[in-house]
């Protein structure tokens, strides 16, 4: 554990260099340049403001607005009644220089406008993305600029933030390095007779100690219950097992989803056969998961093992990158929710972890859930901390 904590408490913030934004501006504009496209708005809305927060390094809400253009430089309209000011955006580290941050009371209605001004208004311009961008802010656009070409580019952008690159892969592992703290811290405190929200506590003083902003605690602590939820009121009890999942961005951005079954004593029955099922799932997406596979091919394999054991689950998996919960979703196709077409690139980072329960949605219930990285040759577990199929409690 002391080895876990060393040079965690003074880390300073990781900041990705001007280096970084060049890379990814420069393979947007030919990628735009080679879909005949002649910019790209990128809507706020759509994913907790993570395709915002690629181009600029500071966080998107849900009303503003990037406009990328392929010749000039990118425009970030906020609201006039933001929190935030150009002025504070600037001093945050935002790429886009305060003279390009353009308060506004429409953006929609502005962008339009600054597409007039540059004389783009007959061109094809790509939206990232129609799923997110509200009906009445789009027909606000189209009676401005009626000749404009709207292309959902959703797949087009995503192609590039989905490869991280070196300076990407070593902020997330530091995600990653904050992640086992709060476990270990977790596992340490963990004792039967202590409420779900007193063993999660110490291990969310450490996400808070570390600068991590939004997150998604769950634990699961009753064996009759066929799924996690937040920490609550629940006394635990020896011998129930536990599972901890704590999920989270950090507040500069990037994150992690590493999840762990805690046991008091060896699994036997039921539960010995889901820990066998858990080895073979960490050693077939270590396998299967690679360059060119579909996402809903790789949705299909999950599931079809979980099948093979007797069991069902959901849930699958999603990438991670700015957000612990990035697109695309791991799903087995359409009939799912979070589908889309997607083919798995060469570093992407994906976190895997399917829900796994008996089947007609009955407990027992178990998770673990782990971070890989798919390389050109090679997909890596990146999550190796406290590996156990269940992990035990030293009591």
């Amino acid at each position: 554990m002391a080895d876990e904590k060393k040079g965690l408490s003074h880390t300073p913030t990781p900041e990705l260099s001007l280096k970084e934004k060049e890379r990814r501006y420069s393979l947007l504009k030919r990628r735009l340049i080679e879909a005949g496209l002649s910019g790209l708005i990128v809507y706020g809305g759509t994913q907790l403001g993570v395709p915002v927060h690629y181009l600029t390094r500071v966080w998107g809400n849900k009303k503003n607005m990037v406009f990328f253009p392929v010749d000039g430089e990118p425009i970030f309209f906020i609201p006039s009644n933001s929190m935030e000011t150009p002025q504070l955006l600037a001093q945050q580290g935002c790429w886009i220089p305060e003279e390009n941050i353009i308060l506004s009371i429409n953006p929609a209605v502005d962008v339009a406008k600054y597409i007039i001004n540059n004389k783009l208004q007959n061109s094809r311009l790509g939206i990232d993305s129609f799923r997110f961008w509200p009906v009445f802010d789009y027909q606000t656009f189209l009676e401005i600029c009626p000749k404009v070409k709207l292309v959902e580019a959703h797949r087009l952008f995503g192609e590039i933030r989905g490869p991280k690159s070196a300076e990407e892969l070593a902020v997330m592992e530091n995600a990653i390095r904050i992640s086992d703290l709060a476990h270990y811290v977790f596992l340490a405190n963990l004792k039967p007779g202590m409420t779900e929200e007193e063993a999660a506590g110490k291990a969310i003083e450490v996400l808070n100690d570390h600068g991590v902003g939004d997150r998604i605690i769950l634990i699961h602590t009753r064996p009759d219950a066929p799924y996690p939820n937040r920490p609550g009121p629940t006394v635990i009890q020896k011998p129930n097992p536990v599972t901890f999942s704590p999920e989270f961005s950090r507040k500069a951005g990037y994150g992690a989803q590493m999840i762990r079954a805690y046991w008091w004593e060896k699994p036997k029955g039921i539960y010995k056969r889901m820990f066998e099922l858990w080895a073979d799932m960490r050693q077939m997406i270590l396998e299967e998961f690679r360059p060119g596979v579909e996402i809903t091919d790789a949705g299909k394999m999950i599931e079809n093992l979980v099948d093979q054991y007797g069991f069902e689950c959901d849930k699958l998996g999603h990438a991670v990158g700015i957000s612990y919960g990035d697109a695309p979703y791991i799903t087995a196709g359409p009939h799912q929710k979070d589908y889309m077409e997607w083919t798995i690139l060469s570093d992407e980072v994906y976190a895997v972890h399917p829900m796994v329960r008996c089947k007609g949605y009955v407990a027992p219930f178990t998770m673990i859930g782990d971070m890989y990285h798919i390389g050109k040759d090679k997909t890596k577990l990146l999550t190796t901390a406290l590996p156990g199929l269940p992990e035990m409690i030293p009591y």
